[in-house]
């Protein structure tokens, strides 16, 4: 757990956050060619819907703050909601990072 507190998530430029209907959603585009019969039943971009938090994570995702700067910004403003902090908030940026919607970078990496 202590390695990923100085890691920095960036978001992948090409995944939009959208508030759509009072609810959160990654618009993730279909660009690949294994992806036509998808966006023809579906549109241009798949969709992770996300609640308020992970909306606010993804927001801190700049490649500027790190995973404990995220956590403490979280802690600020949602308070006990997202306890246990460091471990909710690791797992859900590994599974971000799984889905190619952010990387890590160290601090002072491009």
């Amino acid at each position: 757990m202590e390695n990923y507190l100085h890691l920095h998530p960036v978001r992948n430029e090409n995944v939009e956050l959208r508030k759509i209907e009072g609810k959160y959603y990654l618009l993730i585009p279909m660009d690949s060619p294994l992806d036509v019969l998808a966006r023809r039943l579906h549109g241009d971009y798949r969709r992770i819907e996300l609640d308020e938090v992970g909306a606010y994570i993804w927001e801190l995702c700049d490649g500027r703050r790190s995973v404990e700067e995220v956590g403490k910004a979280l802690r600020a403003r949602f308070g006990d909601e997202v306890e246990p902090l460091y471990e909710r908030l690791v797992v859900f940026l590994l599974d971000l990072h799984r889905r190619n919607l952010i990387r890590f970078k160290r601090h002072g990496e491009k």
